[in-house]
């Protein structure tokens, strides 16, 4: 069976080959811009010394607002790597100069270099820290305008924080700068001066980023856009291709072994691997002359086995609906195929079983209106609720006649149990704590609502549901892992935090923790494959900043 592996090597090879050389349109279009602002609107009082008279006074620095962006602040246009956006804020800085009511005024601070990028840094509410990139800082030297702007904050600060962060604090350490000391608007030399600190500046986003739309074309970029159009076309047509050949080759040779295998005693068992979990290659053994060839078994070592997945708690007779969304969508049981709007409607529908939903609110939330969509008809939209209740049961959705609208009873999602856990840990000591913990932690299967990329899922992100699973998981993996360290269980401290990274794979918290985690035990393959899965997920930076933590 090796001649037909290398031939499904060569044609897939050969395919991709194809398409991403006929991929050839511009990127940018593809860039979807998302924005957070917190209207922060706060004045903050800096001290600032000049140590060689000694004298101090005092700068107010009026901070306007703090954006969340994943367009790099300094104008560039360069989009923030996978999981991650800037943050930056906007802020003005007056002169430090004595109450105007003194005899004095007229003394002040100003025509300073603004501070230094290592004089801010970012705190999450998680207490993580991120340094601060400063860009297009202006000279003050020769300000005309130095009684109204000191120039201590002329500049552009931006941080890279994980696309999940919501709220947190900007501080800004004591540090130093060069300025200029005036005497009744006169100014004497550039001197050193020490600005004081530390200053702490809160910020809290909304949980859901807004998508700003790009705008229209002009007339100049009409001439592109033929040329961008072609492009497509020759994309879409080369993937087609690539895709026609692969699939044909696979069914030749899966009808191939389909007639050299044979039948199994028992069913195996599937099993959802991921880039988090590694196997081990497989080992070879010999087979008798006598016995029929079988598949190797894989072979997962003790050291890297995953926590054995604990099944959800056991439903009543009552309940025999289950949705799992933290992972691909799954409905057990199904009475009836699905299509994704019905599939949609079903899950919206079990994350909101509180209140009974109007089908007006159903239709809003699986077909929002854009400017280029059109709406669903009244009693196509019945439809689908019908199709919806013969998937799963007119006991489990009952109709709507004389009812005010829609509900599932009797269902239980995945989401649910894992939150139950999660207060039930609360009430109980460490042990039982952190082994319910866990086995919330087992209920992750990978990304939630892996696979189901339609627009009819668009609500998942819009209500911050997709958010709340990341940051809940991935917080709750960053605990467990913590607790297993401190009691010296680095295996389940591992399982722990793998169960993380798959909701959230380039969160740079749970990579620090895991880094930490195998650098104690001390494998050096597994270090190595360690740095293998980093290099796939993250910055090039964030992987140089990880192994700096494996010198120690």
């Amino acid at each position: 069976m090796r001649r037909p592996n290398r031939v499904l090597g060569f044609a897939t090879q050969t395919s991709l080959v194809v398409a991403l050389t006929a991929w050839c349109a511009p990127a940018d279009a593809a860039n979807v811009r998302m924005t957070a602002v917190d209207q922060i609107d706060q004045s903050y009082s800096i001290p600032i010394t000049n140590p060689a008279d000694h004298v101090t006074l005092t700068a107010v620095l009026v901070v306007s607002d703090a954006k969340l962006t994943n367009t790099r602040p300094d104008g560039s246009g360069v989009m923030a790597p996978k999981g991650k956006i800037y943050l930056t804020f906007e802020a003005t800085c007056g002169p430090a100069q004595v109450p105007h009511t003194s005899a004095a005024w007229g003394h002040f601070f100003s025509t300073m270099t603004p501070l230094p990028a290592a004089a801010l840094r970012y705190v999450s509410a998680s207490d993580r820290r991120y340094p601060a990139t400063r860009t297009d800082a202006i000279g003050q030297t020769n300000n005309n305008n130095g009684a109204s702007d000191n120039g201590l904050f002329d500049a552009t600060y931006y941080f890279t924080v994980p696309i999940t962060n919501r709220s947190g604090s900007i501080v800004i350490s004591p540090s130093r700068t060069v300025g200029t000391e005036f005497h009744g608007f006169v100014g004497q030399s550039l001197t050193a001066l020490v600005v004081g600190g530390p200053t702490t500046i809160p910020v809290t986003f909304p949980k859901e980023l807004t998508v700003m739309v790009p705008p229209a074309p002009s007339a100049d970029q009409s001439s592109s856009l033929s040329t961008t159009k072609y492009a497509l076309i020759v994309n879409l047509l080369s993937t087609l291709v690539s895709a026609v050949v692969v699939g044909w080759i696979y069914l030749v040779i899966r009808r191939r072994r389909r007639r050299h295998r044979p039948a199994p005693a028992s069913p195996p068992t599937p099993s959802a691997p991921s880039v988090f979990f590694i196997k081990e290659p497989r080992g070879e053994t010999a087979t008798p002359a006598s016995a029929a060839p079988a598949e190797p078994a894989v072979v997962v070592p003790a050291h890297v086995q995953t926590a054995p997945t604990v099944p959800a708690e056991p439903l009543s007779a009552s309940r025999a609906l289950r949705v799992d969304v933290m992972g691909p969508l799954v409905f057990t049981p199904l009475l009836a195929p699905a299509s994704d709007p019905v599939r949609s409607i079903l899950a919206f529908l079990a994350l909101h079983t509180d209140h009974i939903l109007t089908l007006e609110e159903i239709q809003n939330a699986v077909w929002p209106l854009t400017e280029g969509g059109t709406d669903i008809k009244r009693p196509a939209m019945r439809n689908y609720m019908v199709d919806a209740r013969r998937a799963v049961g007119e006991h489990h959705l009952p109709t709507a006649s004389g009812r005010a609208g829609y509900q599932l009873v009797d269902v239980e999602s995945d989401w649910e149990v894992f939150r139950r856990l999660c207060d039930r840990a609360r009430a109980l000591h460490k042990p039982d704590a952190t082994a319910r913990r866990r086995e919330a932690l087992a209920l992750v299967r990978g990304l939630p609502f892996a696979g189901d990329t339609s627009r009819y899922f668009a609500w998942a992100y819009s209500t911050s549901v997709v958010y709340q699973i990341v940051e809940d998981v991935t917080a709750l993996a960053h605990r467990v892992g913590t607790d297993l360290v401190l009691n010296g269980d680095l295996k389940g401290a591992e399982d722990a935090l793998r169960r993380g990274l798959l909701v959230d794979p380039a969160s740079l918290v749970l990579w620090e923790d895991l880094t930490d985690v195998v650098v104690q035990t001390g494998h050096a393959t597994r270090l190595a494959r360690h740095w293998q899965m980093a290099d796939l997920v993250l910055r090039n930076d964030d992987v140089v900043a990880l192994r700096a933590r494996e010198r120690g």
